[in-house]
């Protein structure tokens, strides 16, 4: 799955208010060229929603914003194929490991980065990217230069080739996509987002 996700280069972070919504915008996802999808806990029945969609065999269906074992269980139970969370969990780790399914612990400090590592996790989330930059990936991965990073949080069209150069191995994008509009302009964007990462990978 890791694999997988490195490839697509790119995971859409769905937060709505139904699911309704939420279909609306993996809709605009898959028809841009987005396949993996992180529906978040901040979707209400988010479980339902992801049993719904397990068998679309055009989704990398994923679980976000992952507080607790309970929480991890019951998604992949549901057909959640990866889990994320805002920190690193303990409990959520242990569920991970004994389901066999890819954890991307939220890390914001080397020491988080370095914690989670030791724990079996190869990328990490660097959340909230904003915060740092993209220089901040260049600086941990002198020091730690296997590890796989995913910036979430101001990942936007105009900087996402900037996080690429500094050495990311995907990216997490949400409010910087779903806000563009309407579905056709979330699609659109979509595709730029693509197109931008095949380009500066190539």
């Amino acid at each position: 799955m890791l694999e997988i996700i490195k490839n697509e280069g790119i995971v859409a972070v769905i937060r709505a208010k139904d699911h309704e919504e939420a279909k609306g915008y993996v809709k605009a996802c898959v028809n841009g060229g987005i396949k993996s999808v992180e529906l978040t806990y901040s979707i209400p029945n988010v479980c339902e929603l992801i049993n719904e969609l397990r068998n679309n065999e055009d989704l990398i269906l994923g679980v976000g914003s992952v507080l607790n074992g309970q929480m991890a269980k019951d998604a992949i139970e549901a057909g959640a194929k990866y889990v994320v969370s805002p920190g690193y969990n303990e409990e959520v780790n242990e569920v991970c490991k004994e389901l066999n399914i890819l954890y991307l612990p939220g890390c914001m400090t080397v020491t988080e980065v370095m914690h989670a590592l030791d724990k079996g996790n190869k990328m990490v989330k660097l959340f909230p990217g904003d915060v740092f930059g993209a220089k901040y990936v260049k600086a941990i991965k002198a020091p730690i230069p296997h590890v796989e990073i995913m910036p979430t949080g101001g990942v936007t069209i105009d900087n996402v080739d900037k996080w690429f150069e500094m050495g990311v191995s995907c990216v997490g994008v949400g409010s910087s996509l779903f806000n563009a509009g309407s579905l056709e302009d979330i699609e659109k964007l979509a595709k730029e987002f693509v197109e931008k990462i095949q380009n500066v990978r190539k």
